[in-house]
Parts: structure tokens; C-alpha cells; sequence
């Protein structure tokens, strides 16, 4: 749910998943909104080699935008492309090739730029399954 002053938005999972490179996890969200008349109609989220130094189970990770793009990385993309982004999220392995995924995702007002702009915190929770790290959404 993407939690905007002017209403909440609901989403339903479409694709993603996981992957692991080493010590480097690599995760991807994409979700569509479930009123087709809602803005922005679509949600992606993105991690780009994180480095973990904990297992993957109860991992919590906290991670804000790379200013200089640079792995490890976050992206949003809604109607725009957020430049600056807060993600907190916490794992729960479910399986070997299997996580659930607890999200608090911050970027900038969907709607507004300028004094009336307020950050907009995505929530939800999503069970992503193991893939190759080619057949997910990585903006890099």
C-alpha cells in the first residue's frame, strides 16, 4: 500500500523474486495498482547487491539511495524515477529458495512538488521466490 495524503493506494503483486551472488542479495518488486483508476497505476522496487553480513534469515536491512549509483543500491520507479529513497526491510526465509519480505519503502510525494509535497511510505509484505538474478527488474 502506498500511504498518500491524498488517499492510500493498494497494490497486488505481479512479479519479482530474488537472488543471491555470493554475499550480495538482489531483490525486485513489481506490483500494479488494484483500482485502475489510481496514480500512480504501477510500484517497482528494486535492491541491487546489497552486501549481507548476516544470514538471509531475519535479516533486517536498512538502506538509503547511493548517491553515486553505485552498488549496493535502491531504486523506485512509480510515475517517476525516485532520486532519493529510505527502505527498511526485514526477511523471513520461508525455504531454500523461498523469502518473505516485510517492506517500509520512503521517496518523494507521487503527487505533489512543491511546499504541499509529503514523503510517501510504501508498506506491504510480498513472498518473493529464488530466481536468476537476469529475469528481474534491476535498473542498472
Amino acid at each position: 500500500m502506498l500511504e498518500h495524503q491524498d488517499e492510500n493506494i493498494e497494490y497486488e503483486f505481479e512479479k519479482g523474486g530474488f537472488a543471491l551472488e555470493g554475499d550480495k542479495l538482489f531483490l525486485s518488486i513489481e506490483a500494479t495498482a488494484i483500482d485502475d483508476e489510481a496514480f500512480p497505476d504501477s510500484y517497482k522496487f528494486a535492491l541491487d547487491g546489497y552486501i549481507l553480513k548476516e544470514d538471509l534469515d531475519n535479516a533486517k536491512i536498512r538502506i538509503s539511495t547511493n548517491p553515486n549509483d553505485e552498488q549496493p543500491n535502491v531504486f523506485v520507479y512509480t510515475s517517476f524515477h525516485a532520486c532519493e529513497v529510505e527502505a527498511e526491510l526485514s526477511v523471513k526465509k520461508i525455504a531454500e529458495d523461498e523469502i518473505e519480505v516485510r517492506v517500509n519503502i520512503i521517496s518523494k510525494d507521487v503527487n505533489y512538488y512543491n511546499e504541499k509535497a509529503k514523503p510517501n511510505p510504501f508498506k506491504g509484505s510480498v513472498v518473493l521466490y529464488k530466481k536468476s538474478f537476469t529475469e528481474m527488474w534491476i535498473p542498472t
